[in-house]
Protein backbone atom coordinates (compact mmCIF):
# COMPACT_ATOMS: atom_id res chain seq x y z
CA UNK A 1 0.00 0.00 0.00
CA UNK A 2 1.57 3.54 -0.63
CA UNK A 3 2.17 5.04 2.36
CA UNK A 4 2.88 9.21 3.08
CA UNK A 5 6.14 9.45 0.86
CA UNK A 6 4.41 7.92 -1.99
CA UNK A 7 1.70 9.56 -1.72
CA UNK A 8 3.50 12.60 -1.34
CA UNK A 9 5.46 11.62 -4.29
CA UNK A 10 2.54 11.58 -6.10
CA UNK A 11 1.22 14.98 -5.06
CA UNK A 12 4.21 16.25 -6.25
CA UNK A 13 4.44 14.51 -9.88
CA UNK A 14 0.51 15.86 -9.79
CA UNK A 15 1.25 19.31 -8.93
CA UNK A 16 4.00 19.22 -11.91
CA UNK A 17 1.89 17.45 -14.42
CA UNK A 18 -1.94 18.96 -13.65
CA UNK A 19 -2.15 21.42 -11.85
CA UNK A 20 -4.33 24.33 -13.43
CA UNK A 21 -5.61 22.02 -16.30
CA UNK A 22 -9.34 22.00 -16.90
CA UNK A 23 -10.69 18.79 -16.32
CA UNK A 24 -13.37 17.60 -18.95
CA UNK A 25 -14.90 14.45 -18.11
CA UNK A 26 -14.44 12.17 -15.68
CA UNK A 27 -14.44 7.76 -17.23
CA UNK A 28 -15.55 5.24 -14.78
CA UNK A 29 -14.23 1.91 -16.51
CA UNK A 30 -14.81 -0.26 -13.58
CA UNK A 31 -18.18 0.19 -11.64
CA UNK A 32 -17.85 0.94 -8.25
CA UNK A 33 -14.87 3.14 -8.49
CA UNK A 34 -15.87 6.30 -9.09
CA UNK A 35 -18.75 7.45 -6.20
CA UNK A 36 -20.81 10.50 -6.85
CA UNK A 37 -23.95 11.46 -5.69
CA UNK A 38 -24.88 14.06 -8.31
CA UNK A 39 -24.59 14.79 -12.06
CA UNK A 40 -20.97 16.17 -13.02
CA UNK A 41 -21.22 18.45 -16.22
CA UNK A 42 -17.61 20.07 -15.99
CA UNK A 43 -15.55 20.23 -12.59
CA UNK A 44 -13.48 23.11 -13.85
CA UNK A 45 -9.72 23.72 -13.23
CA UNK A 46 -8.03 22.04 -10.95
CA UNK A 47 -6.78 24.68 -8.35
CA UNK A 48 -4.93 23.12 -5.57
CA UNK A 49 -3.21 19.40 -5.22
CA UNK A 50 -2.50 18.31 -1.37
CA UNK A 51 -2.80 15.40 1.05
CA UNK A 52 -4.19 14.20 4.51
CA UNK A 53 -2.83 10.91 5.23
CA UNK A 54 -2.58 8.69 2.55
CA UNK A 55 -5.93 10.94 0.92
CA UNK A 56 -5.30 13.22 -2.26
CA UNK A 57 -7.34 15.98 -2.60
CA UNK A 58 -7.91 17.85 -6.08
CA UNK A 59 -9.87 20.84 -5.26
CA UNK A 60 -11.50 22.43 -8.28
CA UNK A 61 -12.60 25.66 -9.34
CA UNK A 62 -15.82 24.98 -9.18
CA UNK A 63 -16.40 23.98 -5.07
CA UNK A 64 -15.81 20.28 -6.51
CA UNK A 65 -13.42 17.98 -4.59
CA UNK A 66 -11.85 14.90 -5.85
CA UNK A 67 -10.68 12.45 -2.70
CA UNK A 68 -8.73 9.34 -4.17
CA UNK A 69 -7.52 6.54 -1.58
CA UNK A 70 -5.23 4.62 -4.17
CA UNK A 71 -5.24 1.71 -0.90
CA UNK A 72 -3.40 -1.53 -2.08
CA UNK A 73 -2.32 -1.17 -5.38
CA UNK A 74 -3.59 1.68 -6.72
CA UNK A 75 -1.62 3.97 -8.81
CA UNK A 76 -2.63 7.91 -10.98
CA UNK A 77 -0.40 7.71 -14.29
CA UNK A 78 -0.37 10.80 -16.12
CA UNK A 79 -0.54 10.29 -20.28
CA UNK A 80 -0.28 12.94 -22.80
CA UNK A 81 -1.70 10.44 -25.31
CA UNK A 82 -5.62 9.96 -24.74
CA UNK A 83 -5.65 6.31 -27.00
CA UNK A 84 -3.38 4.57 -24.48
CA UNK A 85 -4.14 3.36 -21.56
CA UNK A 86 -3.12 0.98 -18.86
CA UNK A 87 -3.40 -3.31 -17.91
CA UNK A 88 -5.52 -2.33 -15.20
CA UNK A 89 -7.44 0.87 -15.77
CA UNK A 90 -10.25 1.64 -13.66
CA UNK A 91 -11.37 5.26 -14.35
CA UNK A 92 -9.61 7.94 -16.16
CA UNK A 93 -9.03 12.05 -15.76
CA UNK A 94 -9.59 13.43 -18.91
CA UNK A 95 -8.06 17.32 -19.18
CA UNK A 96 -9.51 19.92 -22.29
CA UNK A 97 -5.71 19.79 -23.54
CA UNK A 98 -6.01 16.13 -24.57
CA UNK A 99 -4.10 14.88 -21.84
CA UNK A 100 -5.55 12.54 -18.75
CA UNK A 101 -4.36 10.85 -15.40
CA UNK A 102 -5.20 6.93 -15.57
CA UNK A 103 -6.52 5.68 -12.12
CA UNK A 104 -4.63 1.88 -12.66
CA UNK A 105 -5.74 -1.02 -9.91
CA UNK A 106 -4.63 -3.98 -10.42
CA UNK A 107 -7.02 -5.25 -6.92
CA UNK A 108 -9.80 -2.94 -7.36
CA UNK A 109 -9.88 -1.10 -3.68
CA UNK A 110 -9.25 1.80 -4.76
CA UNK A 111 -11.58 4.69 -4.78
CA UNK A 112 -12.65 8.00 -5.97
CA UNK A 113 -15.11 10.44 -4.57
CA UNK A 114 -16.55 13.25 -5.83
CA UNK A 115 -17.86 15.74 -3.67
CA UNK A 116 -18.93 19.42 -2.80
CA UNK A 117 -16.04 21.49 -1.43
CA UNK A 118 -17.61 21.56 1.90
CA UNK A 119 -18.72 18.13 2.31
CA UNK A 120 -16.94 16.17 5.29
CA UNK A 121 -15.49 13.22 4.53
CA UNK A 122 -15.75 10.53 7.77
CA UNK A 123 -12.23 9.10 6.77
CA UNK A 124 -10.32 12.38 7.15
CA UNK A 125 -12.31 13.60 10.31
CA UNK A 126 -10.86 10.90 12.31
CA UNK A 127 -6.69 10.93 11.37
CA UNK A 128 -4.26 11.72 13.56
CA UNK A 129 -1.77 14.66 13.05
CA UNK A 130 0.52 14.25 10.54
CA UNK A 131 3.59 12.98 10.87
CA UNK A 132 6.03 16.02 9.04
CA UNK A 133 4.20 18.44 11.00
CA UNK A 134 5.25 20.75 14.23
CA UNK A 135 2.08 18.66 16.13
CA UNK A 136 3.81 15.62 16.24
CA UNK A 137 6.16 15.57 18.98
CA UNK A 138 6.99 13.59 22.02
CA UNK A 139 4.05 15.70 23.88
CA UNK A 140 1.34 14.28 21.34
CA UNK A 141 2.59 11.08 21.13
CA UNK A 142 2.70 10.60 25.01
CA UNK A 143 -0.86 11.70 25.07
CA UNK A 144 -1.77 9.48 22.25
CA UNK A 145 0.26 6.44 23.97
CA UNK A 146 -0.58 6.90 28.05
CA UNK A 147 -3.47 4.33 27.67
CA UNK A 148 -2.36 1.94 25.16
CA UNK A 149 -1.39 -1.29 25.91
CA UNK A 150 -1.09 -2.58 22.25
CA UNK A 151 2.46 -2.92 20.84
CA UNK A 152 4.24 0.29 19.57
CA UNK A 153 3.86 -1.02 15.74
CA UNK A 154 0.72 -1.32 16.18
CA UNK A 155 -0.21 2.17 17.52
CA UNK A 156 1.83 3.65 15.18
CA UNK A 157 -0.08 1.93 12.30
CA UNK A 158 -3.16 3.35 13.75
CA UNK A 159 -4.25 6.19 11.42
CA UNK A 160 -6.35 8.09 14.31
CA UNK A 161 -2.69 8.64 16.02
CA UNK A 162 -0.74 9.60 12.99
CA UNK A 163 -1.77 10.07 9.46
CA UNK A 164 0.19 8.18 6.55
CA UNK A 165 2.14 5.61 8.37
CA UNK A 166 2.31 2.19 7.09
CA UNK A 167 4.32 -1.36 7.33
CA UNK A 168 7.46 -0.64 6.00
CA UNK A 169 7.53 2.93 7.74
CA UNK A 170 6.78 1.53 10.82
CA UNK A 171 9.33 -1.33 10.68
CA UNK A 172 12.44 1.27 9.57
CA UNK A 173 11.20 3.96 12.29
CA UNK A 174 10.99 1.35 15.30
CA UNK A 175 14.77 -0.06 14.24
CA UNK A 176 16.31 3.13 13.99
CA UNK A 177 14.92 4.07 17.32
CA UNK A 178 16.14 0.82 18.85
CA UNK A 179 12.58 -0.16 20.10
CA UNK A 180 11.55 -3.80 20.07
CA UNK A 181 8.01 -3.74 17.87
CA UNK A 182 6.23 -5.88 20.54
CA UNK A 183 6.58 -3.25 23.44
CA UNK A 184 3.60 -1.91 24.74
CA UNK A 185 2.77 1.37 23.90
CA UNK A 186 1.94 2.74 27.37
CA UNK A 187 5.56 1.59 28.32
CA UNK A 188 7.68 3.40 26.17
CA UNK A 189 10.62 5.46 28.16
CA UNK A 190 10.05 9.27 26.99
CA UNK A 191 13.84 9.26 25.55
CA UNK A 192 12.77 6.64 23.36
CA UNK A 193 9.83 8.04 22.23
CA UNK A 194 11.82 11.24 21.40
CA UNK A 195 13.99 9.10 18.75
CA UNK A 196 10.67 7.55 17.64
CA UNK A 197 9.52 11.18 17.00
CA UNK A 198 12.36 12.10 15.07
CA UNK A 199 13.24 9.40 13.02
CA UNK A 200 9.96 9.26 11.80
CA UNK A 201 10.34 12.81 10.39
CA UNK A 202 13.91 11.65 9.06
CA UNK A 203 13.19 8.66 7.47
CA UNK A 204 10.02 10.35 5.86
CA UNK A 205 11.59 13.33 4.29
CA UNK A 206 14.40 11.10 2.87
CA UNK A 207 11.79 8.29 1.47
CA UNK A 208 10.27 11.14 -0.32
CA UNK A 209 13.95 12.81 -1.58
CA UNK A 210 14.18 9.16 -3.21
CA UNK A 211 10.14 9.49 -4.90
CA UNK A 212 9.27 5.96 -2.26
CA UNK A 213 9.47 3.26 -1.69
CA UNK A 214 8.55 0.26 -4.30
CA UNK A 215 8.29 -3.05 -3.13
CA UNK A 216 5.97 -4.51 -5.81
CA UNK A 217 2.98 -2.02 -7.17
CA UNK A 218 3.93 1.81 -6.52
CA UNK A 219 5.06 4.09 -9.46
CA UNK A 220 4.80 7.30 -9.28
CA UNK A 221 2.35 9.27 -11.85
CA UNK A 222 5.50 9.07 -14.71
CA UNK A 223 4.96 5.05 -13.87
CA UNK A 224 8.61 4.98 -12.78
CA UNK A 225 9.78 3.21 -9.10
CA UNK A 226 10.59 4.72 -6.56
CA UNK A 227 14.16 4.07 -5.02
CA UNK A 228 14.31 4.03 -1.08
CA UNK A 229 13.73 0.51 -1.30
CA UNK A 230 17.31 0.53 -1.76
CA UNK A 231 18.24 2.84 1.47
CA UNK A 232 16.23 0.00 4.11
CA UNK A 233 17.69 -0.75 6.85
CA UNK A 234 15.21 -3.67 8.48
CA UNK A 235 12.46 -4.41 5.96
CA UNK A 236 12.55 -7.14 3.88
CA UNK A 237 16.22 -8.01 5.38
CA UNK A 238 17.83 -11.39 6.24
CA UNK A 239 20.79 -9.94 8.58
CA UNK A 240 21.33 -6.52 10.36
CA UNK A 241 24.31 -4.56 9.85
CA UNK A 242 25.36 -5.60 13.70
CA UNK A 243 25.51 -9.50 12.40
CA UNK A 244 22.49 -10.89 13.85
CA UNK A 245 19.47 -12.04 11.90
CA UNK A 246 16.19 -10.52 11.10
CA UNK A 247 13.42 -11.49 12.64
CA UNK A 248 9.70 -11.76 11.58
CA UNK A 249 6.25 -11.70 13.31
CA UNK A 250 2.64 -11.16 12.74
CA UNK A 251 1.56 -8.31 14.03
CA UNK A 252 -1.78 -7.09 13.57
CA UNK A 253 -1.81 -9.45 10.37
CA UNK A 254 1.28 -8.00 9.19
CA UNK A 255 4.55 -9.23 8.95
CA UNK A 256 6.83 -6.98 11.40
CA UNK A 257 11.00 -7.28 10.89
CA UNK A 258 13.01 -6.68 13.54
CA UNK A 259 16.36 -6.73 15.40
CA UNK A 260 16.16 -8.53 18.39
CA UNK A 261 19.79 -7.27 19.15
CA UNK A 262 19.44 -3.60 18.00
CA UNK A 263 15.51 -3.24 19.45
CA UNK A 264 15.09 -3.89 23.47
Amino acid sequence: MPELPEVQTIINGLNSKVLGKEITKIIELRPGTVYRQFPITSLDNIISISRKGKYIILQTSSNYKLIIHLRMTGKLIFENDLTKTSNHARAEIVFSDKTKLIFDDVRTFGKIQILKFNEEVPALINLGVEPLSEEFNIIYLKNKLKNRKAPIKNALLDQTVIAGLGNIYVAEILFRAKVHPATSANNIKSTKLERIVSETKIILREAIKHNGTTISDYRNVEDKTGEFQNFLKVYGKKICKCGAMIQKIKQAGRTTYFCEECQR
